[in-house]
This record gives structure tokens, sequence and C-alpha cells, in this order.
């Protein structure tokens, strides 16, 4: 596994104190959807020099057996 981004809801975001009692660096105190977050670790995945990988979604995520060849 190359890595992982936390989805963090609005509830979250919104709450300065919890995001620091959390620890969440300043960058990433933004409500992100999660399709948005898999595009951005796809795009940092690629830009790290990885050429071919198989994205396979977390369960409940998208219809079983999907996955997305890059």
């Amino acid at each position: 596994m190359v890595g992982l981004r936390l989805f963090l809801p609005e509830s979250w975001t919104n709450d300065p104190e919890r995001m620091a009692r959390a620890g969440v660096p300043k960058d990433r105190q933004t409500a992100l959807t999660k399709p948005e977050i898999a595009i951005e670790e796809i795009d940092r995945v690629i830009a790290s020099g990885v050429r071919s990988a198989v994205c396979l979604p977390i369960q409940g995520t998208a219809p079983a057996g999907h996955s997305v060849r890059l």
C-alpha cells in the first residue's frame, strides 16, 4: 500500500478546536469528498514515479469488484 488520507467530514473541519486536539495538519483541515481525496492520492502516487498500479475502493465506497488500472 502506498498511502492513505483520512476522510474528514465537515463536522470536523468546521471545528478548529477538534482539529487541533486531533493534531490534523493545517494543510489537511479542508473537507473533501471521498472522490476528491481519491483523485489527489492517485495524482500524488503518479507524481512519485509509480508507473502501473491498481486502485481498489474501500468496502462501501464503490460497487463490489470495481477497480481502476493506472
